[in-house]
């Protein structure tokens, strides 16, 4: 790509603006801890890595410059990174987090961190485990990212699970199922939500590991329904916790699941 930094490599080839080299290697790294662990469940596409710039941002993407995301094109599963977090972005985060007090790390390296789980919906869509259910699917990708980060960085694991303790003590009005698959909501129910999400699938990978995992490759390829009716056939429970979400103080009205779960 004319201006970007090639960086190839057989799994993880990477593209850098200028000043990124470093910062695409350190989070090639990353993901290449992670890969590992899933290797042995199903073969592993490559994924390609874009450390950008706003400037290069903003000439090729539509998406707001920032927040971590990834995308396929033309059956090439691709992560796209900033080279660095803008402030309006860390504001806007610091804002949400003041009522919570200190978060329990810094911002830039939390959102560094979640890459992984972008890396995670990247296998969703090479192994077929999308839903189209957004809840199902971020659930999901919450769960993958946090059994491969547990195996390969267990400290790192130890970081995402107490800030997701802090955020699951937010308290945004938006908090059902319903809306948030309907994409209706803050910032803060984005963090609410991958917090109360992160938190439930450390509990099921203490519960029994691998076996959500292993349950959804062997039924692959899923779709809303199929998806759905198998996570509850696993674990019934989960039914009444995300009904539970329309709550305000806890998971656990509200809404039920979203219609056409």
């Amino acid at each position: 790509m004319a201006h970007l930094k090639a960086l190839p490599h057989p799994h993880l080839p990477a593209f850098a603006s200028e000043g990124g080299t470093l910062r695409a290697e350190g989070l090639r790294a990353y993901l290449l801890a992670l890969r590992e662990v899933y290797l042995p469940y199903a073969p592993v596409p490559p994924v390609v890595l874009y450390v950008l710039s706003e400037r290069d941002w903003r000439a090729r993407l539509p998406h707001p410059y920032g927040l971590p995301f990834q995308r396929s094109e033309g059956g090439t599963l691709a992560l796209y990174a900033p080279l660095r977090y803008p402030e309006r972005l860390l504001h806007r985060l610091r804002e949400v987090l003041l009522s919570l007090g200190p978060p329990p790390g810094e911002i830039p390296a939390f959102l560094d961190l979640n890459l992984g789980h972008e890396y995670a919906h990247a296998l969703q869509v090479a192994w077929r485990l999308r839903t189209g259910a957004r809840w199902l699917d971020e659930f999901f990708a919450n769960y993958l990212f946090l059994l491969g980060l547990e195996r390969a960085r267990p400290e790192l694991a130890k970081h995402l699970l107490s800030w997701s303790a802090y955020l699951s003590r937010l308290s945004p009005a938006t908090r059902s199922l319903s809306s948030y698959e309907r994409r209706r909501g803050s910032l803060e129910s984005a963090l609410w939500f991958q917090a109360q999400f992160t938190l439930k699938a450390q509990a099921l990978l203490e519960e029994d590991g691998d076996r959500l995992l292993n349950a959804f490759l062997e039924a692959a390829p899923l779709d809303r329904k199929k998806g759905h009716r198998l996570l509850l056939a696993l674990y019934p429970e989960l039914r009444d916790w995300f009904a539970a979400f329309g709550l305000r103080g806890a998971p656990g009205s509200g809404s039920a699941l979203p219609p056409g779960s």
